[in-house]
This record gives C-alpha cells, sequence and structure tokens, in this order.
C-alpha cells in the first residue's frame, strides 16, 4: 500500500506561484457556509417555527440521498469519463435541483403548517445534486496541495465566521441572506467553464479505486469521522460562540501558521505525524478537567480544532488528486463524498435514535484516541519500512535536509533547459512536469510524493518520457538536459 502521508508537494518560493483569491474562491466559501448537512449550519434556522418537525426529516433524506447519488457517480465513473457536453447538461441540472432542493426546504421552515412529505422531496433533491455539485467545484478550484491547503484554510475561517455571523442574525433577515448565498454559491457552476485538467495515462484502469484508497484512505478516514462527529455534535463553547465557528477558525489559523512556518518542508506529512496527534492530546487533556470549567469548554474547541484539520487536509489532498489529472474527478469526489456521506448519515441515525447526544464525551474521546491510535500504527509502520528499506533505493531520493539548496540561477537554468527539452520532442505538461523532477535526480517514488500521483502513473510517464526523447536509461536523460 502507498504512503498517503506521502501525497505531499513541497513549497518552493522561488519556482511556485504565491496562491491567488478570485470571485470563484469567494463563491466557494458561500457554498461551504450554506450547506445544509452540517448540524451547525442547520442549527442557525434553530428558531424557525417547523425546524424542530422538519430539520432532522430533510437531513437525513438528504444524506441518503447524497450517499446513493455517489455511489452511481462512482461506478459510473470507473466505466470511462463523460464527455463535455454531457457533463455540462449534468451540471446544470444539478445546480437547478441543488439550489431548488435547499431554498425549498427553508421556505418550507416559515410555510402556515410543518409538511413533512415536502421536507423529504426537498431533502431528497438536493442531496442527489450534491456528488455532482461537489465534483464541479473540484474541477473549478483543483490545484496543486500547497494551493488546495492554502484555499481550504481560508474556506474554513471565511464559512466559520460567515456562519457564526448568520447565528447573530433575526430570522427575518437570515432566511433572504442565507438565499441569496446558495445562489451565488452555485453561479460559478453555470457562468464559467472548468479549469482544464490534463488526464493521466493510466496503465491498468481497472484499479482505479484501489490506487485512489491507497493514496487518500488516511485522509478520506478524517474526513468520515468529521462528517460523523459534525452530526453528532451540536453545542456552544463559552455560552457564547458555537464551538464549531471556533474551533475552525482556531484550526485554519494552525494551518496558514505551520504552511508559513515550515514552507519549505512536506507539509501533509507534519501535520499528520504532530499537529493532528497534539490536538487530540489537546482534547483529551482538557477534557479530563470537571464540567462547567473553562478548560473543559476549552476541550470542545480543541476537539472540533482536530477535527476540522482533519477535513481540512482530506479536502486538499482531494483536490490536488483531481489538480495531478491521474483520475477523474468524477471518481475522486463521488467516492470521497459516497464515504463522508455515509458517515455523516450513520451520524444522524446515532444522534436522533440513541439520543447519544445527550452523553457524547466518552464517545467523543473514544472515538479520537482511535483514530490517533490508528494514526500512530500507520507511522510506526511507515517507520518501520523506511528502516529496512534496501540501501539501494533509499539512496536514490534526496531529502530535503541532507541535499545542498540550489541556487536560484542554477534551478532557473535547468528549467529552462527541461522546458526546451519538453518543447522539441512535444512532451505534455505533465510528462514535462515530471522531466523536470528526473533531471533534479528524483526517483518515481518521490515524484509520486511531490504530484500527488501514484508510483505506477509516475512510471508510465517515465516510460513515455523515454521513449519520446529517444533514450533508455537516467543517463542519457541527464546527458541530453546538460546538452553533452
Amino acid at each position: 500500500m502507498e504512503n498517503p502521508l506521502a501525497s505531499d508537494a513541497v513549497l518552493d518560493k522561488e519556482s511556485v506561484a504565491p496562491f491567488v483569491l478570485r470571485p470563484r474562491h469567494l463563491a466557494l466559501c458561500a457554498f461551504a457556509m450554506t450547506l445544509l448537512a452540517p448540524a451547525s449550519t442547520m442549527a442557525s434556522f434553530g428558531e424557525a417555527p417547523h425546524f424542530a418537525a422538519l430539520a432532522d426529516t430533510f437531513l437525513f433524506f438528504f444524506l441518503l440521498a447524497a450517499v446513493l447519488a455517489a455511489v452511481t457517480l462512482t461506478l459510473v465513473a470507473l466505466q470511462g469519463d463523460l464527455g463535455a457536453g454531457e457533463r455540462r447538461g449534468i451540471t446544470r441540472a444539478a445546480v437547478s435541483a441543488y439550489a431548488a432542493g435547499t431554498l425549498g426546504f427553508v421556505l418550507l421552515l416559515f410555510a402556515p403548517t410543518a409538511m413533512p412529505a415536502l421536507a423529504v422531496a426537498t431533502g431528497l433533491l438536493a442531496g442527489a445534486a450534491l456528488p455532482w455539485i461537489v465534483v464541479a467545484w473540484a474541477r473549478r478550484v483543483a490545484a496543486p496541495i500547497d494551493h488546495a491547503l492554502a484555499l481550504c484554510a481560508f474556506m474554513v475561517v471565511a464559512a466559520s465566521f460567515g456562519g457564526w455571523l448568520l447565528t447573530l442574525l433575526p430570522l427575518r433577515l437570515l432566511a433572504p441572506l442565507f438565499c441569496l448565498l446558495v445562489m451565488v454559491s452555485v453561479a460559478p457552476l453555470v457562468l464559467a467553464e472548468p479549469l482544464p485538467i490534463e488526464a493521466a495515462e493510466v496503465a491498468c484502469p481497472g484499479n482505479r479505486l484501489g490506487r485512489l484508497a491507497s493514496v487518500t484512505w488516511l485522509p478520506l478516514l478524517g474526513l468520515a469521522i468529521y462528517g460523523f462527529m459534525a452530526d453528532v455534535m451540536t453545542h456552544s463553547a463559552f455560552g457564547v460562540v458555537r464551538a464549531s465557528f471556533v474551533g475552525g477558525i482556531v484550526a485554519a489559523a494552525v494551518v496558514f501558521g505551520a504552511c508559513l512556518r515550515w514552507a519549505k518542508r512536506p507539509l501533509v506529512p507534519w501535520f499528520y505525524r504532530v499537529l493532528v496527534p497534539l490536538l487530540g492530546a489537546v482534547f483529551i487533556v482538557l477534557g479530563s478537567f470537571p464540567a462547567n470549567t473553562f478548560p473543559h469548554d476549552a476541550s470542545t474547541v480543541a476537539l472540533y480544532s482536530f477535527y476540522i484539520v482533519l477535513a481540512l487536509l482530506g479536502c486538499a489532498l482531494f483536490l490536488a488528486v483531481v489538480h495531478g489529472g491521474e483520475l477523474t474527478a468524477d471518481l475522486a469526489c463521488g467516492f470521497a463524498v459516497a464515504v463522508v456521506a455515509g458517515a455523516a448519515l450513520a451520524g444522524q441515525i446515532l444522534s436522533a435514535v440513541l439520543m447519544v447526544t445527550h452523553n457524547f464525551g466518552p464517545w467523543l474521546t473514544v472515538l479520537t484516541g482511535l483514530f490517533i491510535a490508528v494514526l500512530l500504527v500507520f507511522l510506526g509502520r511507515t517507520a518501520w519500512n523506511a528502516l529496512v528499506m534496501p540501501a539501494e533505493d533509499a539512496s536514490e531520493t534526496p531529502s530535503m535536509t541532507e541535499a545542498p539548496a540550489l541556487e536560484v540561477s542554477m534551478r532557473d537554468t535547468l528549467e529552462s533547459r527541461c522546458a526546451e527539452v519538453s518543447a522539441a520532442s512535444a512532451l505534455s505538461p505533465r510528462e514535462a512536469e515530471v522531466l523536470t523532477y528526473l533531471a533534479r535526480g528524483f526517483n518515481p517514488a518521490y515524484i509520486a510524493k511531490e504530484l500527488v500521483l501514484s508510483i505506477s502513473t509516475v512510471r508510465t510517464h517515465v516510460r513515455n518520457i523515454y521513449r519520446k526523447l529517444g533514450i533508455n536509461k537516467r543517463e542519457e536523460l541527464l546527458h541530453l538536459i546538460d546538452g553533452d
């Protein structure tokens, strides 16, 4: 199994363009802010006349439809990609269905009488459209892992702060503003074309799902845990601000700080090896204090920060997978939505049927401890594999600490030469990117970690590069790049 912690790119301030916010990113924040699946968003309408009668019904059928639609999307994606015209039509239909379902439910909350049947219908309509909405957004904001982390952190800050502001509004202002934000959140999906994503040549199409799981299983587990707990927990921290909003802002601030402080080191492995266990430990320690004390209330914020960091890392990695082009957005996002919505549905059933929210403390501690245990076991296994790695394999991959830093002028010269060779040999953009890493002396395993690709796909690119350049081994490639 490949190492999901290695799916990270090293930020290089001299060679990587900075992340730039665009209008579509603000619309994505509006989508995250108005997504009704998290309990914190639903709770904004807690004072609406029919909230108590309709909210759980809508949410259950919303999540059920999302699971079924995502599973269907995944199965269809395994058979092949959709054409541009067909995809455009499906996206428009999904946008219409999602907007109609979400806005329809908001209107039902203020109807003269409670109408559970219509709540079921709106939930099914919006939930069935959700996987296609996620796919459409992923195709428009897919980015390398460094930019994806920055985008997701910004999205969490905006959604947390905006969601908190929504809870402060009176209902007569909340409802129209919420509906406006819903329309803003889906407008770019029909008004702007998605960014071009290069499709990688995959050697074994039948094993796509296995390769996706091998690279993303740990981030996907984190996303699933967040989806489960978001529907189990809903209460306030410090009696004023909802813990989910405070935890989101704290989590995003920590991620931003880590990106700035350790910008030239692999970030995702650092998050899983240091930050995630640390946040879990903080929650367990603070949660041991007596109830109704400041440390105990702060433990709730630490817990939300823990889960939101997991969700943030998972979202960023899936955006990087889509950007890498090894697997289609339909497959990557369909699989992710199916797992996360399924976990959220399980949390909804558990909280509604078993009423565990009356005493959720032990559940949270056990679940947090189990995830950290799985993480530590995996890290121990990874460290052991690295320890027993054959010397010839380990020596091929230069580390960031041992390899001397390249001067900017030398790097620019190397990249310019690689660009010339790529243009002369008609290499694809992805092959040209792989060529640059090869010229720097990195092996396929390291390149796979940097570009969020599986090793098999990188090796396919390497074979294509060698074929197009008319060479058979690394030495010939280096001589060619050097101009010998």
